[in-house]
């Protein structure tokens, strides 16, 4: 018998749609998005000087919209996962092209093989500064990282 999934099953697309909507109730503005697999920041979102980069990834491949046949991703494509987020994270920062005045994001649902992978990398994230996303099985979004970098951001979505 297999183990039933626990967590949101949720593809990167409708991931990103998400924390889209999150962000667009608190004010911000989307600049770009990248689905489908496109080349790119996955969502490049602005609001009042501030640019957000998020990269995100889903607990299932994006073909699961169409085939409910496909598994959720297994704890190896998982941690991948994650250290290509942190690792494209550290790319886009070190690009000439963004801005210093940006916060630098990886987007996960709330899994708990994702919670595991993130949390082996808890310190490093902390201390290069990255927030994260947690999106939720109501879709609601949570904001986690640096207690400082997180106020601030936490302080921009409620400022309308």
């Amino acid at each position: 018998m297999t183990k039933q999934f626990e967590g949101l099953l949720i593809t990167e697309n409708r991931l990103i749609d998400a924390i889209e909507v999150f962000f667009k109730k608190r004010g911000f503005i989307l600049n770009k998005k990248a689905k489908n697999n496109e080349r790119g920041i996955d969502l490049e979102l602005f609001k009042d000087g501030t640019t957000l980069y998020i990269e995100a990834k889903g607990s299932v491949k994006n073909k699961y919209d169409t085939d409910h046949n496909i598994n959720a991703m297994p704890r190896t494509s998982v941690r991948d996962n994650v250290r290509k987020q942190i690792n494209k994270l550290m790319e886009r920062e070190e690009d000439g092209n963004y801005i210093d005045n940006a916060y630098y994001i990886a987007a996960w649902p709330e899994t708990p093989i994702y919670r595991e992978q993130v949390n082996k990398k808890a310190k490093a994230l902390s201390r290069l500064g990255y927030l994260h996303l947690w999106v939720q099985k109501d879709l609601s979004v949570k904001i986690e990282g640096p207690d400082s970098e997180k106020e601030k951001l936490i302080n921009l979505c409620s400022e309308q």
